[in-house]
């Protein structure tokens, strides 16, 4: 398979330190899923207008309600860094395990990039000397450091950059239905309910998952969690309420204060209805919840995607070389570095929705894959018992049948509008399924579930 390499001192390091709680879980989904609800949400609203942006919300908050709750079992029970690639490793096989491990990174790595754009771009709206790519390439400079430097340092950021920006939501929404915040005009839903019929309502899914686009990442800090059998569920559940109830409030203030055929173009939505409400305390609280959200997702996206990139590493898909530990910080530091380039690869394009498209197909792979490893899991060990399945889900497998075939449905509406970009992702993880699948089909039954895991030997299917 792949030969012996000498290891350098700082790969026999001990391993990720277990420091984190469930509001450091909290943090890192909702840190790097809220700045959906700040902006490109509203695009479903330019394609199936505020029913159709209604209805592509509660599609997909169903969607990502089951893959959190997928993602909270799985996590709770392997405890590893890898989280979707190492669930998909341990009960699918090696080509679905470096198929999703890829899939992880590239949509999180595209969503930093992405980020990244904003916040430059946020910069130079304020100060119009300054050019957007360089500030790009301080902003990701600046959060890989944090990274390298520690994963409770990075967390205690996001955690503060989160927590302020939907506290900026709360105000807004709690200050528009008391009537301070505006005059909220509700000929705004009747006017723009259905601009595109029906095909427009349905073509409104494929930006759904902006609204919660990364929520499953929370489960990533599992093997850093001090207790990962109560703080990923918590932490998961938690963030999942919270964005539910962020992208409720959302649609509900900026479908009152902006035009229809202006909220479906907007580049900060909740910013622009901020100023329209005349409210200059909004004005200034929107405004550093957009920056300050558009952070704490770069920041959340460094962290998962190194973790992903250093469970590939590990287990020798790609160069242990990667999955070195920093003997002072604990971190995976050269998995985290390396998010860098790439990072700035896909910022440098400049194309920031291409890029978010990419994010999303990325993400919609992981999302079949999720619930299909939790019915390859169950199949497997069907007994319910504290070691192996210390959580357990409701109403499962069914809600994990559902979840791929809800996937599935909101995949195939890219066809409007980024057709290309669907059959190019498609295509780009379908090569990399078969080339791993064939390059270590090896690794199929060599699993040592005692050693491992500390579980009995799976029931064989």
């Amino acid at each position: 398979m792949t030969d012996e390499i000498t290891k350098d001192p700082l790969e026999e390091s001990t391993g990720l330190v277990k420091t984190l709680r469930p509001y450091h879980v909290w943090a890192l989904g909702v840190g790097i899923v809220l700045v959906g609800e700040y902006m490109g949400w509203n695009f479903t609203v330019a394609k199936g207008g505020i029913l159709g942006s209604l209805l592509a919300l509660l599609v997909a908050g169903t969607m990502y309600l089951m893959v959190s709750l997928c993602a909270s079992e799985l996590g709770a029970s392997t405890k590893s860094a890898g989280g979707p690639y190492d669930w998909a490793r341990l009960f699918v096989g090696p080509g679905a395990a470096a198929l999703v491990g890829l899939a992880v990174y590239m949509e999180y790595i595209a969503l930093e990039a992405a980020d990244a754009i904003v916040v430059a771009s946020i910069a130079e709206s304020v100060f119009p000397e300054i050019e957007v790519f360089p500030v790009t390439l301080l902003v990701i400079t600046f959060l890989t450091f944090v990274n390298y430097r520690g994963v409770v340092a990075a967390l205690n950021l996001n955690f503060a950059l989160t927590f302020t920006a939907f506290a900026a939501i709360l105000v807004f929404f709690a200050m528009s239905v008391t009537g301070f915040g505006g005059i909220w005009d509700p000929g705004n839903l009747i006017s723009g309910a259905i601009p595109n019929g029906f095909i427009g309502i349905f073509a409104a899914l494929q930006f759904g998952p902006w609204f919660y686009l990364g929520i499953e990442g929370a489960a990533m800090s599992a093997e850093e969690c001090k207790h990962p059998s109560r703080a990923v569920p918590l932490g998961q559940q938690a963030g999942m309420i919270t964005l539910l109830l962020a992208a409720g409030m959302t649609l509900y203030v900026c479908s009152g204060l902006i035009p229809t055929e202006q909220l479906g173009v907007s580049v900060y939505p909740l910013y622009e209805a901020a100023t329209n409400s005349g409210v200059q305390l909004l004005v200034v609280l929107l405004a550093i919840g957009t920056l300050f959200t558009c952070l704490a997702s770069a920041n959340g996206t460094i962290c998962d995607s190194s973790r992903s990139w250093y469970a590939l590493s590990k287990d020798q898909f790609l160069t242990p070389w990667f999955s070195a530990v920093h003997p002072k910080y604990r971190t995976p530091y050269r998995a985290v570095i390396f998010t860098m380039p790439i990072a700035i690869a896909f910022a440098f394009s400049g194309f920031l929705d291409q890029v978010i498209t990419f994010s999303i197909t990325s993400g919609l792979v992981c999302y079949v894959m999720i619930p299909f490893s939790l019915i390859r899991f169950r199949k497997m060990f069907p007994q319910h018992s504290n070691k192996v399945r210390p959580f357990v889900g409701p109403l499962q497998p069914w809600i994990a049948y559902f979840t791929i075939f809800l996937a599935i449905v909101i995949m195939s509406t890219l066809q409007w509008g980024y057709r290309y970009n669907l059959i190019f992702g498609l295509l780009f993880y379908a090569i990399a399924y078969f080339y791993f699948n064939w390059r270590y089909r090896s690794l199929e039954s060599t699993h040592d579930w005692g050693e491992e895991m500390g579980w009995p030997e799976p029931v064989r299917t």
